[in-house]
């Protein structure tokens, strides 16, 4: 059967653009599902354990062209319906790569998303769009996130695309936190015509994207990019600025119209563990932050406590930085695991150890007072808790002595709740997060909103972006003397929203 680009008719019929050959629907799918899914090249193992550079390396044009058509054209594509939060328009822009239409596709990619060339490296794809995808349930889905990224890379390539900036409406906004959620509500207030200043205690726009995810993963030069477009519309950001301590947020909101507030969850979830306070324990974004240049492990073992996607980040990190050996101690299997079943696997092919099913105890010092070993008790699984993962419970007499001169806490992350109830005079809800209106990001207190981690806890950077879309909206209400009374949280039985 002939492959090629096909348009669909109002005959409901698949036609070949080269013959006009008419194709029944099943025809059509059998066409595509014969064309190979095409796999981003990548860094070589030996290049991967031994460099912070960007481990995938990007599809060719012919590449990103050939993926494209593979593209069944569901009429109620799913990838864009259900799998992703952003109801990113992906049938539209991957019909436009597959005819070479490049800019025409990221310009279209930009217009529901905020960071597409980010989000196209580093969301869970096969969770979310690529999961839903229909070619994806006999064989293997549309490699959606690798277009997205090729397309928006392209358009950087070729001078980029502006941001759009409406009418100056004289009204100016401050956002408090650099990370996905501030750069997405405020690009989309500068589109309304907004005047935006972005506070954060960080020299760099970008928050944990810039700061917390290894270079890898992504480099900073990618989140500088995303920050230039900003900067060319006219937001202005403030750095090294730590709101409720050097910036007043009274004063704050009081210079403003309006303010967001997306502190993120910088706060690691640690628990109260004999030793903790020992030199040689690390949090992990401590760990993270400095990328290459971070702390110095080489020639010494290094035992990550946690089994998500940044513990197996900062494995991968220590094994770059020449650790003897780095080891991922988790207290549940691997079926059990938070962490992305792809993170698991490159985490294994570059060297790292996993102990399953332990549990750190204590922390023990040696004779310089620094630490020398981790003690652990063994784990076994129990029954399934509230979110259907097996529960662990201590095997009795099992416990051991793990040697490490390095150890690094990845247990998780929250909100700096004294922050946000002492320094910004806010709500929370009964999950420990800011409490607001899930639809307009408006919090308790007026003309203030917010959105991202702060609100979600720790989450997803496109769900970030969402979050920081919806608030803008709601932003843009009350700037328009909306009631706030129709914009605030009103928590529903049980205190939730």
């Amino acid at each position: 059967m002939t492959k090629v680009m096909v348009l669909w008719d109002p005959t409901k019929q698949y036609v070949g653009c080269s013959n006009w050959t008419a194709y029944t629907k099943e025809e059509y799918v059998m066409a595509r599902e014969i064309i190979p899914r095409q796999e981003m090249p990548q860094a070589t193992l030996e290049q991967r354990k031994t460099s912070f550079a960007e481990i995938k390396l990007g599809f060719t044009a012919e590449a990103a062209v050939q993926e494209a058509k593979r593209c069944i054209k569901c009429k109620q594509a799913q990838c864009s319906l259900r799998g992703c939060p952003l109801k990113n328009r992906i049938p539209e822009w991957v019909a436009l790569t597959a005819e070479g239409k490049f800019m025409e596709a990221a310009a279209l990619s930009r217009t529901t998303s905020a960071m597409p060339e980010i989000c196209g490296r580093v969301c869970p794809q096969d969770r979310l769009c690529e999961g839903k995808c229909a070619l994806g349930i006999k064989g293997e889905a549309v490699a959606i996130g690798s277009i997205e990224r090729f397309i928006n890379d392209y358009a950087r390539s070729q001078g980029d695309i502006p941001l759009p900036v409406g009418s100056p409406t004289g009204k100016k906004v401050g956002v408090v936190g650099a990370g996905p959620a501030g750069l997405s509500v405020a690009e989309q207030l500068r589109a309304l015509g907004h005047a935006v200043t972005i506070y954060d205690s960080l020299p760099e726009a970008g928050g944990l994207l810039r700061f917390g995810l290894p270079h890898f993963k992504i480099q900073p030069a990618t989140m500088q990019n995303r920050w230039s477009l900003l900067e060319k519309a006219g937001v202005v950001f403030k750095g090294n600025t730590r709101v409720g301590k050097d910036v007043a947020f009274d004063e704050l909101v009081k210079g403003h119209d309006a303010v967001f507030v997306a502190p993120g969850t910088w706060l690691s979830s640690v628990p109260k563990l004999p030793g903790r306070e020992l030199p040689g324990i690390v949090q992990s974004l401590e760990f993270l932050k400095d990328g290459a240049e971070g702390m110095p492990v080489r020639g010494m073992p290094v035992i990550v406590l946690g089994g998500g996607d940044t513990a197996m980040d900062c494995a991968r990190s220590a094994i770059r930085r020449g650790a003897s050996r780095a080891v991922i101690a988790y207290r549940r299997d691997e079926a059990n695991m938070p962490g992305s079943k792809k993170e698991v696997k490159m985490a294994k092919e570059e060297g790292v150890e996993f102990i399953l099913l332990i549990s750190p105890l204590e922390f023990l010092a040696g004779p310089n007072g620094k630490l020398r070993a981790i003690k652990f008790q063994k784990m076994e699984l129990g029954e399934p808790d509230a979110e259907g993962r097996r529960s662990p419970k201590p095997v009795a007499g099992s416990e051991f002595e793990m040697a490490a001169e390095t150890a690094v806490m990845a247990f998780g992350f929250k909100l700096d709740s004294d922050l946000a109830t002492k320094s910004l005079g806010l709500g929370l809800s009964p999950e420990g997060n800011i409490l607001v209106n899930a639809e307009t990001g408006a919090t308790t207190r007026p003309g203030v909103f917010s959105g991202g981690d702060a609100v979600l806890g720790a989450d997803l950077v496109v769900r970030a972006v969402v979050a920081g879309r919806k608030a803008a909206a709601g932003i843009h209400r009350f700037l328009n003397q909306e009631p706030w009374d129709a914009l605030k949280p009103v928590p529903a039985q049980g205190g939730t929203l």
